[in-house]
């Protein structure tokens, strides 16, 4: 397992030092990707076949679900010798978060409902944690009611404002954007995003964000002419793509206990709870540039501050309730909600902070 999370000890001053334990290749590196030939491939295979791929059929649908549960698990499918996505199809089917159909076909070309990307990326991250549900169009009897738990405890996919959750809808490329963004480290990433691209007035408001962040990342591009289609449905040859660029190049750690004071924890995606423990004492905790798929949960009864840049979670949650905590919030920071001690104590001295 890799080593993810990079602590370092704050003697006197904070010297912001990031120590790579691992020689691990940080996600900064899929800058490259704009210029690899398959990819290329990939976007005028897809512009070429756009009114196909959208146009899901209940035989689509029903199939694709079949898939999930397949027992052909080959990677010498049929119809992937010339696609675009052969390399990243048998490398997911080596992961194995995705198979193939019984007829020995991996039907790349394909649509993916939000209920079956909801499926993969659970299935890639290995996600454990569930939460009750209250959408009224998904039920116990439903195959992907646990995915659908177990996605929306994790944070990266949420309900409609009408409390459904649509599962069987294709999802959208600026939907998939949005999940991705809650899926992965966005702290000092750069870039102009896809706001130059000739269609990016077409993009939703609300997706805007995502789009230019993963963009920036490298994790969905636009097509080389020029347009990011953030309508267009996702494929399942573009869906194990994306996922497979995130488990190489996310650093993810599958649950993760702090226990040291005074240390920082940089660059991390951590599948689960991060739990602050007794240990730490009365020290600081220092996160920077973490994702938690799951809760920050202080258990530390007399520790000092925890202080969170870059960071998203699920929630807070102070289990003594009688730990005067001082939570600190600099830059960027989107916590769902918290379970706070009245006192506790939020400091937001940062910008675009979500809580």
């Amino acid at each position: 397992m890799k080593n993810i999370i990079k602590k370092i000890s704050v003697l006197g001053l904070c010297i912001g030092i990031t120590i790579n334990m691992n020689g691990i290749t940080y996600a900064s590196v899929l800058d490259a990707i704009t210029n690899e030939p398959d990819f290329t491939e990939v976007q005028v295979q897809e512009n070429k076949n756009t009114e196909e791929v959208n146009n899901t059929t209940t035989e689509n649908k029903d199939a694709a679900v079949s898939t999930l549960n397949s027992t052909a698990k080959s990677s010498s499918f049929s119809d992937i010798s010339n696609h675009w996505a052969k390399n990243w199809i048998e490398e997911a089917v080596k992961l194995g978060f995705v198979s193939g159909y019984e007829d020995g076909t991996f039907k790349p070309d394909r649509t993916v409902t939000r209920a079956e990307f909801s499926k993969l990326l659970n299935s890639a991250l290995h996600t454990e944690n569930k939460v009750d549900l209250t959408f009224t169009d998904v039920k116990k009897a439903d195959w992907f009611y646990a995915e659908v738990q177990k996605s929306v405890a994790s944070g990266f996919f949420s309900g409609y404002e009408n409390n459904t959750f649509k599962p069987n809808n294709p999802i959208k490329r600026e939907e998939v954007a949005k999940v991705v963004s809650c899926t992965i480290t966005t702290g000092d990433i750069d870039g102009e995003g896809a706001t130059l691209l000739k269609d990016y007035s077409t993009i939703q408001e609300w997706a805007k964000p995502s789009v230019n962040t993963v963009y920036n990342k490298g994790y969905i591009l636009g097509y080389p002419t020029g347009v990011y289609m953030p309508a267009k449905a996702l494929t399942r040859a573009e869906a194990v793509k994306i996922i497979c660029d995130i488990v190489e190049n996310e650093n993810i750690e599958r649950g993760f206990n702090i226990t040291n004071y005074n240390e920082s924890y940089y660059s991390a995606v951590v599948v689960g709870n991060l739990n602050i423990l007794d240990s730490v004492g009365t020290g600081n905790v220092y996160i920077k540039n973490v994702v938690v798929l799951g809760d920050i949960v202080i258990s530390a009864s007399k520790v000092n501050t925890v202080n969170l840049s870059d960071v998203k979670a699920r929630n807070i949650i102070v289990k003594d309730q009688n730990n005067p905590v001082k939570i600190v919030l600099n830059d960027n920071v989107t916590i769902a909600k918290t379970q706070l001690p009245s006192v506790a104590l939020i400091q937001r001295l940062g910008t675009n902070i979500n809580i």
